[in-house]
């Protein structure tokens, strides 16, 4: 891992890195959080510091992508085009009492980016106000290649996004090839055999829906919509 990622997903994890006035990394948080990093910052300490101290004290190298902390709420990661210096960052949020630069680095992605996991991170960005097509892009670009991005996007939506209950035909277990193969007259989904859904891609809310891997939430459709008593869909 670099040392932004390391610093990000210790965030996430409840732990708050920074300088201390001798110059060494200062871990704050939970006990067993940060007895759970020590390892890792110790084989990382001199990339940590380096970032920490850059985010702490030059004001002059420009980043497009920068960590905010706050006192009074979580953490914000947000991005710049053109690319902002230390200095104007905070001038724009002037309620964080820290920013650090997050470097870009693409990675090799292990696991594959779906469509309606770039459908979540878009609503995401729209939800919190960015309209910034090229900071769209980059984000989108970023959660494609880099596995590290992709979990703190998504673990953004998932958070921020409101519920919803509803799921697409092309998330389901049971459509194959594009048939509907548990279509049948009368059942949970009632239509006629061999049943291909023609919008495949439209949310609605389904008895008969089991997910495929494609969907984080793996519980069937009736777990998911308990009030969901008539047969079919809706």
């Amino acid at each position: 891992m670099t040392a932004t990622t390391i610093i990000r997903e210790a965030e996430a994890d409840g732990v708050r890195l920074v300088l201390s006035p001798t110059g060494s990394i200062k871990a704050a948080g939970n006990c067993a959080a940060v007895n759970r990093w020590l390892d890792v910052l110790r084989e990382h300490k001199a990339e940590i510091v380096e970032v920490l101290r850059v985010g702490a004290g030059d004001t002059a190298t420009a980043s497009r992508w920068w960590l905010l902390d706050f006192s009074d709420h979580e953490p914000l990661t947000v991005a710049f085009s053109p690319a902002a210096t230390h200095a104007e960052v905070l001038a724009r949020y002037q309620g964080a009492v820290a920013a650090t630069p997050i470097a870009a680095t693409v990675q090799s992605s292990a696991s594959s980016w779906t469509g309606d996991q770039e459908h979540a991170v878009v609503r995401w960005l729209a939800r919190i106000g960015e309209k910034d097509a090229a900071i769209v892009a980059e984000v989108l670009t970023a959660c494609r290649h880099d596995d590290a991005a992709r979990k703190y996007f998504l673990e953004r939506a998932a958070k921020e996004l409101p519920d919803d209950d509803r799921r697409r035909c092309s998330q389901c277990s049971n459509l194959r090839s594009g048939v509907c193969v548990v279509a049948r007259p009368g059942g949970l989904v009632s239509a006629i055999v061999g049943y291909r859904p023609a919008l495949p891609g439209v949310l609605h809310r389904c008895a008969g829906y089991p997910p495929n891997a494609s969907d984080t939430d793996q519980r069937s459709g009736r777990e998911r919509c308990p009030g969901l008593i008539q047969k079919g869909s809706e």
